[in-house]
């Protein structure tokens, strides 16, 4: 049994992570990322941030294939009403992770889906709390040694070895991932976009 798309679907984004969600649920889709400005807007909250990134990068594939339906998303962790991005150094890594370390932060994710000929469009935006662990100076010289923190939000990967610095999720496990599975999927059905048969 597989999933029914009603028509040819895109994911606007370059993400590994969101790539191997929506296979491990057997979708079948293309891959085309939005190029957008990422920077943020003076006084705009995280959730209108992350809102409007996904609205946009949607809506830039959509116009393009207007007979597919395009998923666009944008993921972002935030703490002390700080924005985390990817860390660009061993330096910028390790803040984040003290930042981080014993402490609780959220996971904002905003995602369209968008049909450009049919006019359906539809954004949410989820959250999630993330408790880590006090992280200790020897297990912060290991992480930050690999490859790991390097192009994700927040300077970890909760389904890579970062996972060890998490105590506890509340909410969306896959939204800390890059993607609210379970809120997409139900969206499309709400759109009728897709059928389980």
């Amino acid at each position: 049994m597989a999933i029914n798309i009603s028509n040819p679907f895109i994911l606007a984004s370059a993400s590994p992570r969101r790539q191997e969600l929506l296979r491990s649920v057997g979708f079948k889709f293309k891959t085309i990322p939005a190029h957008v400005n990422e920077d943020y807007i003076n006084g705009e909250s995280p959730r209108e941030h992350v809102k409007r990134l996904a609205r946009d990068k949607a809506r830039a594939i959509a116009r393009k294939y207007p007979g597919s339906w395009v998923l666009g998303a944008d993921t972002i962790v935030v703490i002390d009403g700080l924005i985390l991005g990817k860390p660009k150094n061993k330096t910028q890594a390790r803040q984040m992770l003290e930042r981080l370390s014993g402490r609780e932060h959220k996971v904002f994710t905003g995602f369209t889906l968008s049909h450009a000929a049919s006019r359906s469009i539809k954004t949410k935006v989820i959250q999630s709390a993330v408790q880590f662990k006090h992280i200790c100076a020897g297990e912060m010289e290991w992480y930050t040694a690999c490859d790991e923190p390097y192009d994700k939000a927040g300077g970890y990967a909760v389904q890579g070895k970062g996972a060890y610095f998490i105590q506890s999720i509340r909410g969306s496990y896959t939204n800390v991932i890059g993607l609210p599975l379970c809120e997409v999927l139900e969206e499309l059905k709400k759109m009728g976009a897709i059928n389980f048969g």
